[in-house]
């Protein structure tokens, strides 16, 4: 009952705001119960253990879903991107690119699954696949690649597109842009022209990943 009555007392004192009393309060309450033994001033409410083990789960960053593609033109090499969605909501691009299986290999370790277009690069994609890299066949028809690319235009221009620079990623990607005149009419189509050895796959796996981003439901 001794102890009942303390406990009322340490409530009274925190909604008065009275805090010499509280602390009075506490020590007493400290001397007089188990609790005394815990090595803080305050007891704690579970083991240090316990609050160590929360803590690191709480601690943990939620995961991240990852993408990749790769894509070839019609000389070597092999252009391959990550995307990563971080907690932010942003997408993180990575770019690279090398004639080795065994740096493409590397480069793509631990990187999700893996677009190809099986009209060009499934011999990269078997090898791949046989070092245990996930591989998915993505058709780059125009009703397939036409949502990535709304889609990736769409982050670029709120920002949450972000990469670190590439030089050669942004090459590739600045050959996509139409730099000629507009169509004279709704009804007339107008496409970009590139010139002879202009390279584009590096812009083209961006949009592979995107649109596996896509698939998965991603906004």
């Amino acid at each position: 009952m001794n102890l009942l009555r303390r406990l009322c007392f340490v409530v009274h004192a925190t909604r008065a705001g009275q805090g010499e009393a509280l602390d009075r309060a506490l020590s007493d309450l400290q001397q007089c119960s188990p609790l005394s033994q815990a090595p803080t001033r305050y007891p704690l409410w579970m083991p240090a253990q316990a609050w160590k083990n929360a803590a690191s789960i709480l601690n943990v960053a939620p995961p991240v879903a990852k993408w990749a593609a790769i894509c070839t033109g019609r000389q070597a090499p092999v252009s391959a991107v990550k995307l990563a969605k971080a907690a932010s909501d942003r997408y993180e691009v990575l770019f690279y690119q090398t004639e080795s299986t065994d740096e493409l290999a590397a480069f793509l370790k631990g990187a999700g699954p893996i677009a190809y277009d099986p009209w060009r690069d499934t011999t990269t994609a078997m090898a791949l696949s046989g070092v245990g890299l996930s591989v998915v066949p993505f058709r780059c028809t125009v009703a397939n690649i036409s949502p990535a690319m709304q889609a990736a235009r769409q982050w670029v221009c709120e920002g949450q597109l972000l990469h670190s620079g590439d030089a050669v990623l942004t090459e590739h990607v600045l050959h996509v842009l139409d730099k000629g005149s507009p169509p004279s009419s709704p009804h007339t189509q107008h496409y970009p022209s590139r010139n002879a050895g202009q390279r584009i796959d590096g812009a083209l796996a961006l949009m592979m990943a995107v649109g596996l981003a896509l698939k998965e439901g991603q906004p």
